[in-house]
């Protein structure tokens, strides 16, 4: 039976048409998620990919430790998402989607007090932290309003909106931040915050999420072990991009090719948004196997690419690389994930794979930034590249035996 059901929905699959699929998809509640998923992690990148620098120049800190000041909003990212999996258990998903974007606002009010590095890590926590709270019920609100059978390009599609975040917060963030200063480039993450704010009044009659409220000091209300061995892989992958998220500014200016690095995030999200609908499709119709293996391998070549780049073109080749390798591990990473649990495990799921995934990009700019000094920026890119392609042995032991 199990076998005739899965060739039914196989059918089913097959026969919609993109269209149909979209029609599905693109409703009230998916299109004002969508929205404020692209215009946090907008103002988040714009924050992240700024703040090294800034942290430096303000503090005289190293490398190592003006990385960490931006690894450490992933790190409170991290915090923000273990705790949500359970509290929607509670209070629902709409609830907890408004208080990480009125934590994540207020954390960025609060950067006019903090004057010291110790204020600044706090502050770079709790806006992680409200990232994390507002990115999990995001999610997970999605997971519920695409219909099942869609997951893949439903999913797909909302990620592009991170994928487009990812290119305009850099973009915004390196050009504003040269031409008006780091203060303005604040006042400007303030405002859009509050435009979050707005669209989420929009966000109504969301469906049941089938969730029961688990024990408080349960690892099981929070994480979901079955999606923990397949979350490895992410834990292995994303600190090459977390380090080309912190230091690619850095690196740019090294080669002379500082006016590539916002076009960098362009390449990377105009990549993205041009093969995710395909492979979201591929992975509906023919499983996540075919999708994540050349994922994988193309991650690994982008960051070769980008650590011999001395040129504009070979930057710009490496985010498209990246956009087309990366930027859809994540987005099938997710759906794998929903595949291994039951549609009341969503919310666990979703958080377990974040945990990792974010953990990954978080430690990365701390961990090998201090390969810098010893081997360089290419030193440590080329590394990140050999560690991704240890992520492809991961896989194939953890999930990639697995029956699609």
């Amino acid at each position: 039976m199990p076998q005739k059901r899965c060739r039914k929905q196989t059918a089913r699959q097959a026969s919609a048409s993109f269209g149909e699929s979209l029609a599905a998809i693109c409703r009230g509640n998916f299109l004002v998620v969508t929205c404020i998923n692209l215009l946090l992690m907008t103002d988040y990148y714009l924050i992240f990919v700024t703040g090294t620098a800034h942290v430096q120049k303000t503090f005289g800190v190293s490398l190592s430790v003006a990385g960490f000041s931006s690894g450490i909003m992933v790190i409170g990212c991290l915090a923000g998402r273990f705790v949500t999996g359970n509290q929607m258990s509670a209070i629902g998903g709409r609830l907890c989607l408004l208080a990480g974007l009125l934590l994540f606002a207020a954390s960025i009010g609060a950067l006019e007090f903090a004057h010291s590095l110790p204020l600044i890590f706090i502050q770079r926590f709790m806006a992680g932290f409200g990232v994390g709270v507002a990115g999990t019920a995001t999610g997970a609100i999605v997971a519920y309003v695409v219909p099942v059978r869609f997951h893949g390009l439903g999913i797909g599609l909302f990620t592009m909106s991170a994928a487009l975040a990812l290119a305009l917060g850099p973009f915004l963030g390196i050009s504003l931040s040269l031409s008006y200063g780091y203060r303005t480039l604040m006042q400007l993450s303030g405002i859009v915050s509050l435009l979050c704010l707005g669209i989420f009044v929009f966000l109504r009659n969301l469906p049941p999420m089938h969730l029961r409220l688990r024990p408080v000091f349960s690892m099981n209300s929070y994480i979901d072990p079955r999606v923990v061995r397949f979350s490895l892989v992410a834990l292995v992958v994303c600190p090459g991009y977390g380090c080309i998220q912190a230091f690619l500014p850095s690196f740019a200016a090294e080669h002379g090719l500082t006016g590539a690095a916002s076009i960098f995030f362009l390449c990377y999200a105009g990549a993205a948004l041009l093969t995710r609908p395909q492979t979201g499709r591929l992975f509906d119709t023919r499983g996540e196997h075919v999708v994540m293996y050349p994922a994988l391998l193309i991650t690994a070549l982008a960051l070769f690419v980008l650590s011999q780049a001395h040129s504009t073109a070979m930057l710009l080749c490496a985010g498209v690389l990246l956009g087309i390798g990366f930027a859809n591990f994540q987005s099938v990473g997710q759906a794998v994930s929903l595949s291994l649990v039951s549609r009341s495990r969503y919310a666990q799921a979703t958080t377990t794979f974040y945990i990792f995934f974010d953990l990954g990009i978080g430690l990365g700019p701390y961990v090998f930034g201090h390969a810098i000094p010893l081997a360089g920026y290419s030193g440590m890119y080329m590394a990140l590249s050999a560690l991704v392609v240890c992520g492809v042995g991961v896989y194939h032991l953890v999930h990639g035996r697995r029956p699609q």
